[in-house]
């Protein structure tokens, strides 16, 4: 169990450098307010398992390169895209995540509490994406309920 909960923490320094490399490229049709929200949940869950983690004997670098490497590709893969072609992509590449980490926080047998974090975090960007699907005026609203919840980083 610490081992995907290790995976999780992976994830966020992936969505870390992502989320900095659509930043850094963001044209004001690409939002960036919004994907400083997205890096901020990011962040923050990766500070609280960085955090914890270490105390269930799983130690847990600030920097991986892989993952690193690997968000910056997948960024840069996908800058060139309308907002709403990006959008869509998004939905579709985390759409099976949310569903994995919605799985492991209801079968979780021990640190319930870190698998819900995982599962909040996910389902929070999922909700966000398919929210800002439907144009609704309030979708970022949700990015900030998390932060606001979990707080800063």
């Amino acid at each position: 169990m610490i081992k995907q909960l290790h995976q999780a923490y992976l994830g966020e320094l992936y969505g870390i450098a992502f989320f900095e490399t659509m930043i850094n490229a963001a044209t004001p049709d690409h939002k960036p307010e919004v994907w400083q929200q997205l890096l901020q949940v990011e962040i923050i869950t990766a500070k609280l398992l960085r955090d914890a983690l270490p105390k269930l004997g799983q130690p847990c670098e600030e920097f991986d390169q892989h993952m690193h490497d690997k968000g910056v590709q997948d960024a840069q893969k996908w800058q060139h895209l309308s907002w709403s072609e990006l959008i869509d992509t998004m939905v579709d590449w985390v759409a099976p995540y949310q569903l994995t980490y919605h799985h492991q926080a209801m079968t979780a047998t021990e640190h319930q509490t870190l698998f819900k974090l995982v599962d909040q975090h996910e389902s929070c960007i999922y909700d966000f994406l398919l929210a800002e699907q439907r144009h609704d005026e309030h979708a970022l609203m949700i990015l900030n309920r998390f932060c606001d919840e979990h707080g800063a980083a």
